[in-house]
């Protein structure tokens, strides 16, 4: 018989909600036309709270109580991110329902030397998580899950006695329709025990076959079809504050709670991204989404949080903040090692991570790439393009004489107002009449009285201008 563990989370909403350890408030979840309780985390616990309460009762309780409504999908979604998380170590998982995984042992165990090593593995990627969680195992899924949901909490591979704390279950426990538990219960089947020792084709003819197939699952006398989790190939997170901000410089340890789960699931594929988008959600406004690219292929969450608080400082909320996503959807595989044995490294930043900090800080539109266009006039001899852009090929092809030019040009021609002397030139240039920015100059090397190099030019009608300054 296959081996199935089931685990139930019963708080994962409240479990998914980003606080500050040392500032714990008592926050409840609620549900129903009722706002009822159905989640509680230990402070609001120890200040009288129970689960069940309604919400009126539970505000007279406690004065300073954080209260939120039971998301479904948002519970569907974290439980999904789990089973995406533990699918590194289970090939078969089951998403059942909001509050639990199923995942089949019994084809996992050759890879480990015992189900107690497994179960560490898993332990150990949970405690990663920040779940509550409870456990068990059964020879099928319905008795695993029962177990797990009863806090059975026992790693145990022995039928008889997986079958005898089964057994020990009230019928109430049982999944079955309310109609089908007082039928049960009118006939003094109090106890999944009782029902089991009713033989089948009895059971049959006293109650319905779905009661049959039902028992049959839960002893692994039937096949219980299981459809198995696929998780995609994209990283999907999403993190609820438990406060409302209002200041984005708060929302640096959420975000980077984010960005180490994103390192995490880079590292675990090989692979990089060259852009993530995280989303901004706001309270009654629409989500804000802010796209963050880097020019090479960056995992690290400190080099992406470097970037991320940069296009924080330029961004402004509307309203107050109540969570934050974060998404990536395309993969690049990191690049070759260099096989050059004597290249030193020159900086600590290569030039494909400067343009990504220039870029997050002023915004990918401020920063151009500059390369060389075949006109003679100064103002035209250079043109704007794409950042990084190479131009090595093309220069090559073109061999000239070097020519000495400024590394500073003014943004405007000014009037020469300093005396200067003359060192180099004249050099003119004399262009440009086809498209009626035409230029008739004569170029000259100066210095001034503070010993200032410039380049300076001479009109037709003989005035002096400034033009350029030599670093």
């Amino acid at each position: 018989m296959a081996l199935w563990l089931y685990l139930h989370f019963p708080q994962l909403q409240l479990d998914s909600l980003y606080h500050y350890k040392d500032q714990q408030q008592p926050t409840i979840i609620v549900a129903g036309r009722g706002h009822c309780v159905v989640q509680l985390n230990s402070v609001a616990h120890e200040a009288g709270i129970r689960q069940g309460m309604g919400l009126g009762a539970a505000a007279a309780t406690c004065s300073s109580l954080c209260v939120h409504e039971y998301d479904e999908e948002q519970t569907r979604r974290r439980l999904t991110e789990l089973a995406q998380w533990l699918y590194l170590n289970t090939a078969e998982i089951h998403l059942s329902g909001t509050t639990g995984l199923l995942l089949k042992v019994s084809g996992m165990l050759t890879m480990y030397r015992n189900i107690t090593e497994y179960w560490h593995t898993l332990q150990a990627r949970l405690q990663a998580q920040n779940v509550r969680y409870h456990f068990s195992l059964g020879y099928s899924p319905l008795a695993a899950q029962l177990l797990a949901e009863a806090k059975f909490d026992t790693l145990c591979e022995d039928s008889k006695q997986l079958e005898h704390r089964l057994g020990h279950l009230p019928v109430s426990a049982l999944a079955l329709p309310e109609k089908q538990h007082q039928g049960l219960m009118r006939v003094g089947i109090q106890s999944a025990q009782a029902l089991f020792e009713i033989p089948m084709l009895e059971l049959g003819k006293r109650f319905n076959t779905e009661l049959v197939h039902y028992v049959g699952r839960l002893r692994g006398k039937l096949h219980h079809p299981v459809s198995f989790y696929q998780p995609p190939e994209v990283f999907e997170r999403q993190l609820t504050l438990l406060y409302e901000l209002e200041n984005l410089d708060w929302i640096a340890k959420p975000l980077f709670k984010l960005l180490i789960q994103l390192e995490q699931f880079l590292k675990l594929r090989n692979k990089l991204t060259k852009s993530i988008q995280f989303t901004l959600l706001q309270r009654d406004c629409e989500p804000l989404k802010i796209e963050i690219g880097s020019a090479e292929g960056e995992y690290r969450a400190d080099k992406w949080q470097g970037l991320c608080q940069l296009v924080l400082e330029r961004t402004q909320l509307v309203a107050p903040l109540q969570g934050v996503a974060l998404s990536v959807t395309d993969f690049c595989e990191p690049d070759e090692l260099s096989s050059d044995l004597f290249s030193e490294r020159c900086g600590t930043m290569t030039a494909a991570g400067l343009l990504a900090v220039l870029q997050a800080k002023l915004g990918e539109d401020a920063v151009q790439g500059i390369k060389p266009s075949a006109d003679a006039r100064p103002e035209f001899a250079t043109t704007h393009c794409a950042p990084l852009t190479s131009q090595t090929q093309i220069l090559s092809e073109v061999e000239f004489e070097p020519i000495l030019r400024p590394n500073l040009l003014l943004p405007q021609i000014l009037p020469l107002q300093q005396p200067v002397t003359l060192v180099q030139g004249p050099e003119r240039i004399c262009t440009g009449w086809w498209d009626g920015h035409e230029v008739e100059r004569d170029y000259f090397i100066a210095q001034d009285e503070s010993k200032r190099w410039l380049w300076v030019f001479r009109d037709r009608q003989q005035r002096w201008y400034l033009h350029g300054v030599f670093s």
